[in-house]
């Protein structure tokens, strides 16, 4: 049984005092003051993080201008010096074990109950904007993005479970999920939700949570209390190791009513776009969507639903009946309201996944 995350925090001011490594929390809540160490620079996303948690008074030893990843700026209070220092994050790269979190399951089955006509028996759901593969019984299975069905059918070849890779890497990249961002190193690095090894071609080691590696001259040690995956591919990027992890920590839920079509409920593209947090209430879905790439994109979301309206970061966005597209900066991390209405059944049968 999957459990329930813990009731949303209140948006309301609070003091935050550091160090805040790891400690940040979705929903964005507002902050009024709040005290950063020395290591909480080696977050990337930090100036980005704390302005969308609107921190009015960022404390630290030295005045500062500090600027992250993706082009975000906050000003630090401090003695010294007159002229504030600029840094750039990370200060030090290093790896900092952090995983994307457990979308609560009754929000979901509410927005499927809203939207999605349903009889007596039973169902599944693909809770992944994207497609993705599913382990039942030592047998891989498929399910398109964000599936509903009766029965879960369409075999597939899986991923291969793993401890230990002897590899010839003398010397690879290593690639791996920091919080909020992915990290690249040229030395090993020893913790992470995944690490791809990318030398003449990649290797992609992936779990739900954060695992513990060794590497030394090509081999691979691995220590994890959940099961490791591993994905073999010309580039790191192609094994989309960001979106498997995330599978691996939102499992297909099962429904205590059958669909009455087999549709695709949501779908999120392009693939480096990814939800880190997800509510929906009063027919209005909230979500939190990141952008993990280097590129400035165009994000686009498709229901099995019709769109009143949405808006992200306070800025209303155009929408095309069944479909919104989201401009996010590289890097950037939005916050979204989207107002959903049921589809009419004849406009929903056409949503029929073929």
């Amino acid at each position: 049984m999957d459990e329930e995350l813990p009731p949303n925090p209140k948006d309301d001011e609070k003091a935050f005092v550091g160090p805040i490594m790891l400690d940040f929390s979705l929903p964005f809540a507002n902050i009024k003051s709040i005290k950063i160490e020395d290591e909480d620079l080696n977050i990337e996303q930090l100036p980005q993080l704390l302005k969308l948690y609107n921190a009015k008074e960022i404390l630290w030893k030295y005045r500062a201008r500090i600027i992250g990843v993706d082009g975000s700026e906050i000003v630090t209070e401090g003695d010294i010096p007159k002229e504030p220092f600029i840094i750039l994050t990370p200060l030090h790269i290093k790896s900092i074990p952090w995983s994307f979190i457990k979308i609560n399951k009754s929000t979901l089955i509410n927005l499927i109950k809203d939207l999605i006509p349903c009889s007596e028996g039973e169902g599944y759901f693909n809770p992944s904007p994207w497609d993705r593969k599913l382990l039942i019984d030592k047998k891989w299975y498929y399910l398109h993005a964000g599936e509903l069905t009766e029965k879960i059918s369409i075999q597939t070849q899986g991923y291969e479970i793993t401890d230990k890779i002897e590899s010839n890497f003398y010397n690879p990249k290593f690639y791996f999920l920091n919080p909020f961002y992915i990290e690249e190193s040229r030395k090993p690095i020893n913790s992470s939700s995944f690490i791809s090894l990318q030398s003449d071609y990649a290797l992609s080691l992936i779990s739900s949570d954060p695992f513990n590696i060794k590497f030394d001259l090509g081999k691979i040690e691995i220590e994890s209390e959940n099961p490791v995956y591993i994905i073999k591919s010309k580039r790191w990027n192609e094994a989309k190791p960001a979106r498997i992890s995330w599978d691996l920590k939102n499992n297909v839920i099962n429904l205590d009513c059958k669909p009455k079509y087999n549709v695709s409920l949501y779908k999120l593209e392009p693939s480096s776009v990814i939800p880190l947090y997800l509510d929906y209430k009063d027919n209005e879905l909230f979500l939190i969507l990141e952008n993990f790439s280097n590129d400035d994109i165009i994000s686009t979301m498709i229901f099995s639903a019709r769109i009143e309206s949405a808006i992200a970061d306070g800025e209303e966005l155009v929408t095309e009946f069944d479909r919104v597209r989201i401009p996010i900066r590289r890097w950037g991390i939005k916050n979204i309201r989207i107002k959903l209405r049921k589809l009419i059944e004849p406009y929903l049968k056409r949503k029929i996944i073929a």
